[in-house]
């Protein structure tokens, strides 16, 4: 059956957020780079996606910690990597957007699920090298023991060097007290 043009046209308007996110991972986030010792921001990331273990939602609600609660509780962590939850970025301020990562950190973290945030207004920068997404607001789950795992492999591998400690504990120690 073919679509009409606005049909099309919504379509196309729903999967942009989705769309923009999978660009960025491909042209930022699996890109080698000098600040990681000639590693991707995540090294892992490039893997997890092409394997199909990572799997977006985008949420537009008016009450978006609940629904992201919800789409974490039932997520599959078992098959896949990581949840990316995809919200427009006035959807939350700076402080909500913290505020509901540990809230569900404090819920999942007991059932070994991390919840990491992404807003453009929150600073993350390795050397010059912004790592925010810029547009929207991300909200991240995956299992805690392998990322954890993960970034103990790194520890062996030059990919710290360059991060400051107050961002190495804001990223790494916080959610792993051992790695300090």
């Amino acid at each position: 059956m073919k679509q009409s043009k606005s049909q099309n046209l919504k379509s196309k308007k729903k999967n942009k957020p989705t769309q923009f996110i999978k660009n960025w991972l491909r042209k930022f986030v699996e890109v080698p780079h000098p600040a990681f010792a000639d590693m991707p921001p995540c090294p892992y990331a490039r893997q997890a996606r092409m394997q199909d273990k990572i799997k977006f939602m985008e949420i537009n609600t008016a009450f978006p910690e609940v629904n992201i609660y919800l789409e974490i509780s039932k997520f599959d962590f078992d098959n896949n990597d990581v949840l990316v939850m995809i919200l427009p970025a006035d959807d939350l301020t700076v402080k909500q957007t913290q505020s509901t990562a540990i809230t569900l950190n404090k819920q999942f973290r007991k059932s070994d699920i991390v919840v990491l945030e992404d807003h453009p207004q929150i600073k993350e920068q390795v050397q010059s090298v912004k790592l925010n997404n810029g547009q929207y607001i991300l909200f991240l789950a995956q299992r805690l023991s392998k990322l954890n795992k993960a970034s103990s492999a790194l520890k062996r591998t030059g990919y710290y060097k360059n991060w400051t400690k107050q961002y190495f504990d804001h990223v790494v120690t916080s959610r792993d007290p051992q790695s300090s």
